[in-house]
């Protein structure tokens, strides 16, 4: 056989591989779309109540999301209360609700791209390529004793992210994305853990987050209410400069 003809049938062969591996990633991703059937669709929105671990310190929290890209976070320290929100559409923004520069901003380029990827409220798996990612299986890990499905993502900006979904319950337990902080790049690993049923979907009641090895935050969550009452368009609206006037 000649070179050439060698050459043909080894790209034939990648080209094979790949499509195996993304046609394996689809088949995982539709079955974390499928793991709770109508009762995910039944669910469009969540409310919690938790505390965080940093630094030494703890700090209270509450979350609201709601379908599709809705999502609400307050943080509560010794000195003020931290607001930070995304309506869906616009840009996110971030309010010290007392003290010195209270009011509502922009977040920066990079905390608003983070924070928009959170608040999709079913994650990327779901609908990823409406979403523009690509996902391909590449491989599996044991994670917390489980055997866990390794999946590759890739937006259509070329950023890249890793997820785990568990082989049985096919959960998410494991995400790592990568940063540049003082010029290096770090990888950031959250795992999610202490699944327990939120409106018959598996919600996790703890976050662990690492940054190349090493732990930055644990989130406990200590009540999480699926569907509840009073969540409108102004729970996630920014205030109007009126509302921050004394």
């Amino acid at each position: 056989m000649c070179g050439s003809m060698r050459s043909v049938f080894l790209i034939l062969a990648l080209f094979a591989a790949v499509a195996a591996r993304a046609q394996l990633g689809h088949e995982i991703a539709q079955k974390h779309a499928d793991r709770a059937g109508d009762k995910l669709a039944a669910l469009t929105g969540l409310r919690a109540e938790g505390r965080t671990f940093i630094n030494g310190e703890v700090v209270p929290f509450t979350v609201v999301a709601q379908r599709p890209a809705k999502l609400r976070v307050e943080s509560f320290t010794p000195l003020r209360r931290v607001i930070q929100a995304y309506d869906g559409a616009g840009t996110p923004w971030v309010s010290l609700a007392e003290g010195k520069g209270a009011g509502a901003k922009d977040m920066s380029e990079a905390e608003a791209k983070d924070f928009i990827a959170n608040a999709d409220f079913d994650g990327p798996l779901i609908d990823f390529a409406e979403k523009g990612y690509s996902v391909d299986y590449a491989g599996e890990e044991t994670i917390d004793g489980h055997k866990a499905l390794k999946l590759l993502l890739m937006n259509k900006s070329d950023s890249i992210f890793f997820l785990w979904v568990d082989a049985e319950s096919y959960e998410i337990v494991k995400r790592t994305v990568y940063r540049i902080f003082n010029g290096q790049r770090v990888a950031m690993d959250t795992y999610f853990k202490d699944f327990r049923p939120v409106g018959g979907v598996l919600q996790p009641y703890r976050v662990e987050t690492m940054a190349n090895g090493h732990t930055v935050y644990v989130m406990i969550i200590d009540k999480m209410e699926a569907n509840p009452p009073g969540i409108t368009a102004d729970t996630f609206a920014r205030p109007s400069p009126a509302a921050n006037q004394p």
